[in-house]
């Protein structure tokens, strides 16, 4: 599969913004940032059991995953272009109670 040129991403951009769902509450997870700087994907219900997740851990794991079913053409895509290719081929990926527990939904 060849991927589009795309625009940039806007500087600090979550890839996963708008496809990462809470597997047991069903609901968008939201970016946020902790005290410390770094980067987090959490529930936005209260009572949700999922803990809130390292945003670059899970990243990562997509994107190995993409990389995985797409092949070198993934695999060369610039960083800035990557949220795009994401939203092209994914309709959202579901998080379980643990990081590794990731469910993909193609397009």
């Amino acid at each position: 599969m060849d991927f589009p040129i795309v625009q940039r991403a806007t500087p600090g951009r979550y890839l996963l913004r708008g496809l990462l769902c809470c597997g047991p509450c069903d609901e968008l997870l939201i970016p946020s940032f902790s005290s410390s700087g770094r980067r987090y994907y959490g529930c936005p219900k209260r009572r949700c059991p999922r803990p809130w997740i390292p945003a670059e851990q899970t990243e990562q794991l997509v994107w190995a995953h993409v990389t995985a079913r797409y092949g070198e053409a993934a695999r060369d895509v610039p960083n800035d272009q990557r949220p795009a290719i994401l939203v092209a081929v994914l309709t959202r990926v579901s998080i379980g109670l643990r990081v590794a527990d990731l469910e993909y939904h193609w397009r």
